[in-house]
């Protein structure tokens, strides 16, 4: 018999989120969001593996350190969240100290945590309108109602924000949740400003709502001065904000984190329960921190980003001209390219995957377009070559399709 009858009613919100195999192979696989290979640190990976081994023996093969106890079932290894709070510290002001650091499979499983720590059957979240779709997704799953708000140069539109705030509370409603990206945006790349960041705190304690920051591609900046990370303008203890070694060292470490006040935290533990992260990958990564590697490889990792990024943009630029618009990023992993109305995108979009050139829809990250198309091409874990070439191709396929005039 079918067995649709016993699923939950959370299953049947939507398929799983995967993205099945093109049936053609990738030869210019612009979509995933991935590390670049080149920028992984392998050989001190391998080094630093065996060495806590023989520093810490069997223990690192445990489920937790028998020195600390069933604390890190749940919060994950002391000695790195310890390392990730000193880190947080000295670089945005917070003393969190390790039990405002929990450790997580990857940001999003930190995200989903949250999302089911915080949210209720009905409760209202707000989230850029074009965003995160796993984000998007848990949010849905815990019983919440997302609500956009619209994005533009200077990131989430605060007065948007603001206008939303009190269209629930005539509702007899109120705001639970913002989940937002403010620097690097996932997938448009902009970075909220300060002043709307400052606003944005301070409505979370006006109208008393958490935030959760992604800032997962916050460390990977390779122009502009850093802006002030919501966490550190956070007074009132209502901002949590994510990170991910995943996307800073090596995707295949599934290790991330979520930090704030001790007490903001406390509901994602409440909801843990997968026996928390694997302690030699923790243990690994506290050794990595702690003989100082971590803030050259973001340095140079960067740098290796800034590079492809300038290919991508000078390729955008020669190849599809004013067919596409796109702003150049500060940082991260894209550009966020909206396609020109004469094009004929379907034929075009068809046409590229035929000819396996592989970005990720913009449909995939929000709502309604009002009929404009976008795509997120993803030029960091692909070489420059592959960028310049498969950009040039797809400059091709869009002069190609170019609507006949009426």
């Amino acid at each position: 018999m079918p067995l649709n009858h016993l699923r939950s009613k959370a299953s049947g919100t939507g398929p799983a989120l995967f993205f099945p195999d093109p049936e053609v192979p990738a030869v210019f696989n612009f979509d995933q969001g991935l590390a670049a290979p080149e920028t992984f640190p392998l050989a001190d990976l391998e080094r630093l593996a065996k060495g806590v081994v023989d520093r810490d023996g069997p223990s690192v093969l445990d489920y937790f350190d028998p020195k600390v106890g069933y604390e890190e079932l749940v919060f994950g290894y002391r000695g790195l969240r310890t390392q990730i709070a000193n880190r947080i510290e000295r670089m945005q002001g917070r003393a969190l100290g390790h039990m405002g650091v929990i450790l997580t499979s990857g940001s999003v499983q930190g995200i989903a945590l949250a999302m089911h720590g915080y949210l209720d059957k009905g409760d209202i979240v707000a989230v850029e309108a074009s965003s995160f779709p796993y984000a998007l997704r848990f949010a849905e799953m815990s019983g919440g109602e997302v609500r956009p708000v619209p994005v533009d140069a200077d990131g989430m539109d605060i007065d948007a924000l603001e206008t939303l705030i009190a269209d629930i509370a005539s509702e007899g409603r109120r705001l639970k949740m913002v989940y937002t990206i403010p620097t690097f945006q996932t997938p448009t790349a902009t970075e909220m400003s300060v002043e709307r960041r400052q606003r944005l705190v301070d409505l979370a304690d006006k109208h008393d709502f958490i935030i959760i920051e992604d800032d997962v591609y916050g460390d990977l900046r390779f122009a502009g001065e850093p802006l002030p990370t919501l966490l550190s303008l956070d007074k009132g203890g209502k901002v949590i904000q994510c990170g991910s070694f995943s996307k800073i060292i090596a995707p295949a470490l599934r290790l991330g984190w979520i930090a704030g006040e001790a007490e903001a935290i406390e509901p994602l533990a409440a909801m843990r329960q997968d026996l928390g992260v694997a302690q030699w990958i923790a243990r690994i990564m506290e050794a990595y921190m702690l003989e100082g590697l971590l803030e050259p490889h973001l340095e140079k990792a960067a740098a290796v980003y800034g590079s492809k990024a300038r290919v991508a943009a000078e390729a955008m630029r020669a190849h599809c001209g004013d067919f596409v618009r796109f702003t150049m990023p500060r940082g991260s992993f894209y550009l966020w390219v909206e396609i020109d109305d004469r094009i004929d995108w379907d034929k075009a979009s068809a046409e590229a995957a035929r000819e396996g050139i592989f970005f990720r829809p913009g449909e995939r990250f929000m709502g309604e377009t009002g009929g404009r198309k976008f795509l997120r091409l993803a030029y960091s874990h692909v070489s420059e070559q592959v960028i310049a070439d498969g950009i040039k191709r797809l400059g091709a396929i869009l002069r190609a399709n170019v609507r006949a005039a009426a």
